[in-house]
């Protein structure tokens, strides 16, 4: 999938079959810091915010799930696709 036609536009924008190619295009995800020092993936029951990054370059807004039994990591509906880099 072409990124100059993704930036700016929302997960929930896509359709089902264009979301589950972007799914495909995952390369990694990025927790946060906590004083400036990365967090590694959390292991704690909850839900965390986190930044998804795509195989060609851009990012977006996601979530990790925690519960007892699974851990799942996923682009929010309203997470906005951009180029980190710029």
């Amino acid at each position: 999938m072409n990124k100059e036609t993704m930036i700016g536009r929302t997960y929930s924008s896509f359709t089902a079959e264009e979301q589950r190619e972007i799914d495909q295009m995952v390369s990694g995800a990025y927790y946060g810091t906590t004083n400036e020092i990365d967090n590694k993936r959390l292991s704690e029951v909850g839900e965390y915010q986190i930044t998804i990054d795509l195989e060609n370059g851009l990012s977006v807004a996601g979530t990790l799930s925690v519960t007892e039994d699974e851990v799942v990591e996923y682009i929010n509906d309203d997470g906005t696709f951009y180029n980190p880099a710029e």
